[in-house]
């Protein structure tokens, strides 16, 4: 099955995947708050590094993060839904759907949704977004141009980080099909780290009360092939 996006991006069909998240053991906002500078306080303690140069944040002044284990019934498999509506309270602070009303718009038995459900569930709200190929310098030029993105990857590629302090790596057992938001990145130590809102939290938090999946980052040779092990594109929401 094939889902055609009459769209200007270089992608014009795409097939489309599933994905699911196991627990682990009227006024819109036009502008995002972008960051593009070396001064954001970066938090050693966060496992990423030392010596910051650059920080894009695509941040709202209201909370708009989404962990999926409040989502219903159907919450370990709602990463899409979660993912989606997080998309959508990004673009619209007074968007007041929920992931529940997502996943009841499109059931699939209570099972995995697609990247074909994702697009569908952003026409319904009339949302601006493209299909485009996962790179990294792709990525970060559609963050510095004020997007977000959904990407769908296979977690089993980001390495697990067992230190429960640490802001970066997978902190969950659970490897496979999955959705999760990009917000940003930082570049520290020479290196690229994807700023996400990744649903798989499950009420898991830091000592600060901040929820895991908020604000989680995945550096990005991981994330790359973590996408590309699973689908090769990102869904990028405009503002």
């Amino acid at each position: 099955m094939f889902l055609i996006i009459m769209l200007a991006t270089l992608i014009i069909g795409y097939t489309p995947v599933h994905a699911e998240t196991l627990k682990a053991t009227t006024s819109t906002y036009s502008t995002a708050l972008n960051l593009n500078t070396s001064n954001q306080t970066l938090n050693p303690s966060w496992g990423l590094g030392y010596y910051q140069t650059e920080y894009v944040s695509n941040n709202r002044p209201y909370d708009w993060y989404i962990d999926q284990k409040n989502t219903g019934t159907y919450a370990n498999n709602n990463c899409g839904p979660s993912s989606v509506t997080m998309a959508l309270k990004w673009k619209n602070g007074y968007f007041n759907k929920t992931a529940e009303d997502a996943r009841n718009t499109y059931p699939r038995n209570g099972g995995w949704w697609s990247t074909d459900d994702i697009a569908k569930y952003l026409d319904l709200y009339g949302a601006k977004y493209q299909i485009q190929p996962i790179s990294q310098n792709n990525l970060k030029s559609i963050l510095k141009q004020g997007n977000i993105a959904i990407l769908c990857i296979n977690t089993s590629y980001i390495p697990y980080n067992g230190n429960t302090n640490q802001r970066v790596g997978r902190f969950y057992n659970f490897g496979g099909g999955h959705f999760i938001v990009v917000k940003g990145y930082r570049v520290v130590d020479g290196k690229t780290y994807f700023e996400t809102y990744d649903p798989n939290s499950w009420n898991e938090s830091y000592q600060d009360g901040q929820l895991k999946g908020k604000d989680r980052y995945y550096q990005s040779d991981y994330l790359m092939n973590a996408a590309r092990r699973w689908w090769s594109y990102s869904i990028v929401i405009q503002p």
